[in-house]
């Protein structure tokens, strides 16, 4: 039986491995999924993009400050993309890290986005995935700090409560006993602005069908949070394994490296580590195994603690 401490690898090697995966499937309407087979196989490396970037920055800010720094967390990102700024980031979210640099509050350089409204995109929810090692298995810890980690730079509602129903879903694939039945109760309470839950009820039709056309229809494939977080849930739960999940999110095409990130974290919380292909081929391996090992240390120290 596969032990938390190595569903707490799955699911920081499976961001990176999902991730990967999607890469080449970037912006394509209907990829070739023989294509990115072959590619996989083939490849002896495969790089990650902004996704894993961002999901190993805010590990890394958690560990060093003891839990939630907005401040530490911002200038994180923000001096990422500022080493590497082709890792793929959206275009409007340098505008967040460049004004971070220039000295100003994260909070308002977040809120200032399109206008005002700030991002409802996917950003918050695609790196949210070490909250819930974090919080594990604080149920309304995970909610809280996946509101606040998505603030840093994805101010709108949705932006927000697609990170929570990314960072509920690793919780729940964290357990022995995982039951979707109760996956999706706990996202009912959870859930409030009107484009997330309609994408919510719709998830169990796109599950009964199983059909992938019909489901990105219905679901949507794309850089929005609720056009993509339901997305990777969908994939997630009609999955067998852990590369079922990871090609299913990928062949659904478009934000596929984000998609393929969240079904993958959520994937390797489920099926565990040891079950997730191409492991050792995925960029920042080590490191990511090291700080998966970190954060089950701490939860282990809590746990015994009480």
């Amino acid at each position: 039986m596969t032990d938390l401490s190595d569903r707490f690898r799955g699911v920081m090697v499976g961001t990176a491995v999902g991730d990967a995966v999607g890469r080449p499937a970037e912006g394509r309407r209907s990829p070739d999924l023989a294509r990115v087979l072959s590619y996989v196989t083939r490849a002896e490396f495969l790089p990650y993009t902004d996704d894993t970037v961002m999901t190993i920055e805010l590990a890394e800010s958690l560990i060093a400050c003891g839990g939630f720094d907005g401040a530490d967390m911002a200038r994180r990102f923000a001096l990422a993309w500022k080493a590497e700024p082709w890792r793929g980031y959206g275009s409007n979210i340098p505008k967040v890290f460049k004004a971070v640099l220039r000295g100003e509050p994260w909070a308002e350089a977040a809120a200032r986005q399109f206008d005002g409204g700030g991002s409802f995109g996917n950003g918050g929810a695609m790196r949210v995935a070490p909250v819930a090692l974090w919080a594990y298995p604080d149920l309304e810890e995970t909610v809280r700090l996946a509101e606040m980690t998505a603030r840093v730079t994805h101010t709108h509602p949705v932006g927000v409560e697609g990170a929570v129903i990314q960072a509920v879903t690793v919780h729940h694939a964290l357990r022995k006993d995982f039951a979707t039945d109760r996956l999706l109760a706990d996202l009912d309470r959870s859930v409030t602005t009107d484009r997330l839950r309609r994408k919510l009820e719709r998830l169990p039709e796109c599950l009964e069908r199983n059909d992938d056309v019909y489901a990105k229809q219905a679901l949507g494939n794309w850089v929005a949070a609720d056009d993509s977080v339901v997305t990777a849930l969908y994939a997630l739960l009609g999955a067998s394994d852990f590369e079922d999940a990871v090609l299913r999110a990928v062949r659904l095409g478009g934000d596929a490296d984000t998609i393929g990130a969240m079904a993958g974290a959520a994937a390797g919380a489920r099926w565990g580590y040891e079950a997730i292909p191409w492991r050792h081929k995925v960029e920042g391996h080590d490191r990511l195994v090291g700080l998966a090992d970190r954060l089950f240390r701490r939860v282990q120290e809590n746990l015994e603690a009480k």
